[in-house]
């Protein structure tokens, strides 16, 4: 009764509406009059129950669940076949025992806000994921089952978004590179859909690195895959290819989802789809594969969460402004180097070379280039000039052999403790034959070539073997002849069912 009668004063006493804040201001308040007694009476009886209604929880203006709620629980969904679907109706049967969560419609998305990537004063006072979420501007979906879906597994699983190391390590540069071009902040975040940040990461289509490139793709962008590197694995070269291609692809679509899907399925897939649908077609019009369609709902999903991560009870290692900066820089080399030599000039370990520089395959850096290493931030300056000091004759070392009667290639690369593979490629060999009287080159290594292979992944491990592909040869054939899984075989050697294979070309035998 108490409230009732509050309430019912609140309102028969409130202030004009020029008044800013009427119920701290001095001075008299109207009077009630004794003749109004009963309209009072029922105006209490009225109020009593309007006046007592909860305020409903707010609702991020983005729509997203407010920081507070409890995350989201995940929907188990049924397998279906990967068909080609509409695009807008991905959601397969749910479990009843876990229904569909309630996801609020997200407002339009705002324009860009992508700042200026040089201005760091102002990036560490707004924050990493501030800086992020202000270069969003594609619409995240969240009322799309296939969006919510993911956004529910994320809330259980966390680390399905990429490891720790990986995200303090990468995503800051690729951010960087991606807000230097203008392009939406979603982009950033494409890499961890494509490979969990993983530099190694391989696909059974045979796509490797960060940005997933298949072969074709690779060297249209100008990526090199050769016996010395796979730059595929290289974030540098690796992202300014990738971001190239999606620009390209954007300017031939018009809309960043398709682009996205054009990137996931093939830009003449997606061609043709639009040309089923209709030239306005957007990608919720088109008949896409289901695998398309999770591509783009996972982008949009790990959009969201990078977001606002506090809201689906997620906690992400980039709050820190001091963690989330570019934690290397790209060094010049001048010229070949070998990696030992250059670890030992740098003061690192010879890990710590490999770690920074995955797509390097062998002890030393390519022959022609590019003749750089990346080392850790902060440190470009003084490793440059350490660099630059190595004598020329312990950048690489060469001896010119002569071959007598009697020797094989295989027991020169034992002498010089190097492998016969080596001295093919070195010497541009077809076969291990040589003849007496040739002469050969053999690089020496700054170290034993089992220190490099402890650390280099193409090195590590040695193969039960070696298989020599002649005429007709085809990655299922192989893999039939040596009683091993076709996908086994292209792992240990990082191709494609769709490459093709070099007669010569040597495969090894995991």
């Amino acid at each position: 009764m108490i409230r009732i009668l509050t309430t019912a004063t609140v309102f028969c006493n409130r202030q004009s509406r020029i008044s800013a804040h009427p119920f701290c201001q001095a001075g008299a308040r109207p009077a009630i009059s004794t003749t109004n007694s009963f309209a009072l009476a029922f105006l209490i009886l009225g109020l009593a129950g309007c006046m007592t209604v909860e305020t409903p929880s707010e609702v991020d203006p983005a729509g997203y669940p407010p920081a507070d709620a409890a995350p989201v629980k995940d929907t188990r969904v049924q397998a279906t076949p990967d068909a080609l679907i509409p695009t807008d109706s991905v959601a397969t049967p749910t479990d009843t025992s876990s229904p569909t969560p309630e996801m609020p419609s997200p407002s339009p998305a705002e324009p860009a806000t992508t700042g200026d990537p040089g201005a760091v004063d102002e990036a560490v006072t707004i924050g990493f994921l501030d800086r992020l979420r202000a270069s969003f501007r594609l619409d995240h979906s969240l009322d799309r089952k296939g969006v919510a879906k993911e956004v529910s597994w994320m809330a259980r699983r966390p680390d399905r978004l990429a490891r720790r190391d990986r995200l303090l390590e990468y995503l800051p540069y690729l951010c960087e590179k991606v807000w230097d071009r203008g392009l939406p902040g979603e982009i950033c975040l494409l890499p961890i859909v494509e490979s969990r940040l993983d530099p190694f990461a391989f696909s059974p289509g045979g796509a490797v690195g960060l940005w997933q490139f298949i072969p074709a793709t690779a060297k249209r962008f100008g990526l090199k895959i050769d016996w010395w590197v796979d730059e595929r694995r290289d974030v540098v070269l690796a992202t300014d290819a990738a971001l190239n291609y999606l620009e390209e692809l954007h300017d031939r679509f018009g809309d960043w989802l398709l682009a996205l899907a054009a990137y996931n399925w093939g830009e003449g897939n997606v061609s043709r789809a639009i040309r089923r649908s209709g030239p306005n077609a957007g990608f919720f019009d088109i008949r896409v594969p289901r695998e398309t369609v999770r591509y783009v709902d996972r982008l949009l999903a790990y959009s969201a969460v990078f977001a606002h991560p506090a809201s689906f009870g997620i906690e992400l290692p980039l709050s820190n402004p001091e963690a989330a900066a570019v934690s290397f820089a790209v060094v010049d080399t001048g010229g070949q180097v070998d990696l030992a030599r250059a670890a030992e000039a740098l003061g690192c370990d010879l890990d710590e070379i490999y770690r920074r520089n995955p797509a390097l395959n062998r002890w030393a850096t390519h022959p022609e280039g590019p003749h750089r290493l990346l080392v850790s931030a902060g440190s470009e300056s003084t490793a440059e000039q350490a660099l630059a000091q190595i004598p020329e004759k312990e950048r690489l070392a060469w001896v010119r052999h002569l071959v007598v009667s009697g020797e094989t290639l295989s027991k020169i690369a034992l002498a010089y403790r190097t492998s016969t593979e080596t001295l093919q490629h070195a010497n541009r060999l077809q076969s291990t034959l040589i003849r007496a009287g040739d002469y050969l080159l053999v690089p020496t290594t700054h170290r034993p070539l089992e220190d490099y292979a402890r650390y280099s992944r193409p090195l590590a491990g040695r193969p039960a073997g070696v298989y020599v592909v002649k005429a007709g040869d085809t990655i299922w054939d192989i893999a039939r002849l040596l009683g091993l899984k076709r996908q086994t075989l292209m792992n240990a050697n990082q191709i494609g069912p769709n490459d093709i294979l070099r007669i010569g070309q040597r495969l090894s035998i995991p």
